[in-house]
């Protein structure tokens, strides 16, 4: 006890020293709804509480729309109009098209099986932060270029995804699949499909929602991610390097810092296998969460690549805090391919045991 003591005390005093300089210091972002006064809670070791359940879902797209050209912020009135359009389409099935069935029996209408209230995207609207943009860095919203070999790469998926897109109009199906994958072995599914969990940063509204639990030395985040399998996450708060190079861990290898009222949080060690824009083993990540009124948290991440990006660019959005007596997480049971996978599979060996593979 005596050593708790002894870390803890000059924590808590140099915390609120650099929580005195920082709410006072640092203006509270133009989007924050803290009352006058307002400073954030602390822990017992002194510095800002973000223990508990946050929502990332959102509406707000990651460049910025050529109609906000030159423009950060939408007003209050844009963003009423534009969740109300949203929120006809989703009632009219316009939105990922699975509230309004197809003929029953037909293969659009198996294909389309989930309705919206198992849609991650379900009630999604513009985040708090009333960003034309999450791009805030460059100052046009837009990713920085890319370089050369990184184009071609871009150029070949979106390539892919757009003769995927002409294939399911074509053939009349309102889900999401690609067609013209032959799915012959385990491998050539995807990353939902074989439960292998989320990918960071979370920012597009695929992580729902993520729990913090906070101690001295370290965060935990557990990102869920309804029927893909979730993510834990251990960010060591007490100093420890980044380990070797050859050492890679599927959500990257976190280490964090306190500067004033933020948490800064470096994050490398990447693996190939979640990628992330174009980029994966050479991703870099630092994100700052900072508390900035008694329901939000402002998240920012800076993404650096420079075999994707000629410059790094930074987003930013509102994580808000839910009903934590309500809202409890689970660990995400995943069971997408229970069937999916084996009949798939089973398709594949009959076509190969009639000659037709």
């Amino acid at each position: 006890m005596a050593r708790l003591r002894y870390v803890v005390g000059p924590l808590a005093i140099v915390g609120a020293l650099l929580l005195t300089g920082g709410i006072a210091g640092q203006e509270l972002p133009p989007w924050s709804n803290a009352p006058d006064g307002w400073t954030p809670a602390l822990t017992p070791w002194g510095v800002p509480d973000l223990t508990g359940i946050w929502s990332s879902k959102h509406g707000t797209p990651l460049e910025r729309p050529e109609e906000y050209a030159g423009r950060e912020f939408l007003t209050d009135d844009e963003i009423a109009a534009l969740n109300a359009a949203r929120a006809q389409a989703e009632v009219a099935g316009e939105v990922a098209g699975r509230d309004v069935r197809a003929s029953a029996g037909t293969p659009a209408d198996v294909e389309g099986a989930y309705n919206n209230i198992f849609s991650t995207n379900l009630g999604t609207r513009y985040s708090r932060t009333k960003r034309t943009a999450m791009i805030v860095d460059p100052p046009d919203g837009r990713l920085p270029p890319y370089t050369p070999a990184a184009d071609q790469s871009r150029l070949v998926r979106e390539g892919l995804r757009e003769q995927a897109r002409e294939d399911r109009e074509r053939a009349g199906v309102p889900y999401f699949v690609d067609l013209r994958y032959r799915y012959d072995n385990p491998e050539d599914t995807g990353i939902l499909e074989r439960c292998q969990g989320v990918r960071i940063p979370c920012t597009g509204g695929i992580c729902g929602f993520s729990r913090m639990v906070q101690g001295p030395d370290s965060l935990t985040i557990y990102h869920e991610q309804s029927s893909g399998g979730g993510g834990y996450r251990l960010i060591a708060l007490d100093g420890r390097p980044h380990p070797p190079a050859h050492i890679r861990q599927w959500l990257g290898h976190s280490v964090g810092r306190w500067e004033g009222d933020t948490l800064v949080v470096d994050t490398t060690n990447f693996t190939h296998q979640t990628p992330y824009l174009g980029s994966a083993g050479n991703l870099h990540l630092v994100e700052r969460f900072r508390r900035v009124s008694p329901d939000l948290i402002q998240y920012q991440v800076t993404v650096e690549d420079e075999t994707v990006w000629t410059r790094p660019w930074t987003m930013e959005l509102a994580l808000m805090l839910q009903d934590n007596a309500r809202n409890q997480i689970g660990e995400t049971g995943c069971h997408e391919g229970n069937y999916s996978m084996t009949s798939m599979l089973a398709g594949a060996r009959l076509e190969e045991a009639r000659g037709l593979r």
